[in-house]
């Protein structure tokens, strides 16, 4: 396992390591003294040493023939920073809790078992509360850690204070990750905020806190579109805080597949998302993200304000082919007086002076219901006029669906005035001519 998988992690801890290992040489308190000469050569011989797994042994041996050497820390020292140069997790995590044994103020031992609680995966009882223990140790030691007489001369001041920084994150994170491990996702996200808050381009720390209030199952939907907003941000972030490219990538098609079965495929509204969460670590106060049925039920309201009589057709044979919709005919609708509705003429029978008329209601010329007039209805009218009519619902088929209305001529609108015929003018007898006098 590589225990530092980024450069300014390798920096931090070199920074952290100086007291122990300089230049390849281990240091030595040099009031104490050496039992005898053996021990002092054992010591010589792994400090002059190059091959870590030497080194290894030769402390082992050390340790086995002088358990209570005066050089027992410095020891410790040496196999924490022997298992650091091997990238040997678990036994920089032994060795750690070991030096806490003798030194438990030792910060590289704190800052050790902080980082690899998490990449150890130490989820039992204990492994949690040596986390728990050694972050918060961690926190309280930072002032101390990095004060600036304790800053290796290659490390710059503002290398430094960053450091702190990246440690600081690092021991919230531990924290949360501690509490997420045992539900208590309200206590990790806390932690994972106070991290983010110190970093505010660490893009792990927002895909964290996404995590945490979406395992809380808010009802409250402004809290899932705040889970969805750390995932854009998480998965889309760029520059020195970002993800590596592949989790980055699984990360944005997972806020993708979020959003989209819950707001629906809207491109441009989850775009708009992206390019909001890139901006800012947190999202506004009245952030929001519609859910699929929100807008269902905003359109069908605004659609119901607009078109009232399309609207409640709709209602009507939506319940007519349902699952019961023959029960719902029966029980409702069966010689009952249905509201007024208006519907575009799909056909006429007969053609002229028609007494059916097939209409289309919810599309241009799908028909849908046959009016039956009380009497026949003068002349014709084009495909596609537009009726307004008050019918008595009559008879109903299923699939396809179809259903017929009594409808009273009186009741009926806009069927085409029809000219009356014009009245023949009687032909006029010519003027009798006057009889003319004879001469």
């Amino acid at each position: 396992m590589n225990l530092f998988t980024t450069s300014a992690l390798k920096t931090l801890s070199r920074g952290l390591l100086a007291v122990l290992v300089m230049g390849g040489t281990f240091a030595v308190a040099q009031e104490k003294k050496w039992k005898d000469q053996a021990e002092y050569d054992l010591y010589s011989k792994m400090a002059a040493s190059k091959n870590p797994d030497e080194q290894l042994t030769l402390l082992k041996q050390w340790e086995e023939k002088y358990p209570q050497s005066d050089y027992k820390l410095e020891r410790a020292q040496a196999f924490l920073v022997v298992y650091t140069q091997k990238n040997d997790g678990q036994g920089v995590y032994d060795a750690s809790k070991r030096l806490l044994t003798i030194d438990p103020n030792s910060s590289q031992s704190n800052y050790m078992l902080t980082l690899l609680t998490i990449s150890l995966n130490k989820t039992d009882a204990a492994g949690l509360e040596t986390g728990t223990k050694a972050a918060n140790a961690l926190i309280g030691q930072l002032d101390t850690m990095f004060a600036m007489d304790k800053k290796p001369a290659n490390v710059s001041e503002e290398q430094w204070k960053k450091q702190r920084s990246d440690t600081e994150v690092l021991a919230y994170k531990t924290l949360g990750w501690v509490e997420q491990q045992k539900k208590n996702y309200p206590g990790a996200e806390a932690q994972f905020r106070k991290a983010l808050d110190l970093n505010p381009m660490n893009a792990e720390m927002s895909y964290f806190i996404g995590t945490v209030i979406a395992l809380q199952k808010e009802k409250d939907i402004k809290r899932q579109a705040e889970a969805m907003w750390h995932f854009a941000r998480a998965g889309n972030l760029e520059g020195a805080g970002a993800l590596d490219p592949t989790r980055k990538s699984q990360i944005a098609k997972y806020f993708e597949r979020v959003f989209k079965s819950f707001a629906g495929d809207d491109e441009a509204e989850m775009k708009n998302i992206i390019m909001q969460a890139k901006g800012a670590p947190y999202p506004p106060a009245n952030f929001e993200i519609k859910s699929k049925e929100q807008k269902m039920i905003e359109n069908e309201e605004k659609f119901k304000a607009e078109n009232p009589d399309l609207y409640m057709f709709m209602q009507v044979k939506k319940g007519l082919v349902a699952e019961n919709g023959e029960t719902y005919w029966e029980d409702t609708l069966k010689n009952a007086e249905l509201p007024k509705f208006r519907g575009k003429i799909v056909s006429l029978s007969p053609e002229k002076n028609p007494k059916e008329i097939v209409v289309a209601i919810t599309s241009a010329d799908q028909p849908e219901v046959t009016l039956v007039m009380e009497t026949a209805l003068r002349g014709t009218a084009d495909v596609g006029t537009e009726l307004s009519f008050v019918g008595v619902a009559k008879e109903f088929t299923k699939d396809p669906f179809s259903m017929k209305v009594d409808v009273e001529n009186d009741k009926l609108e806009g069927w085409p005035v029809q000219a009356a015929p014009a009245k023949k003018t009687p032909a006029r007898k010519p003027a009798a001519k006057k009889p003319t006098k004879k001469k």
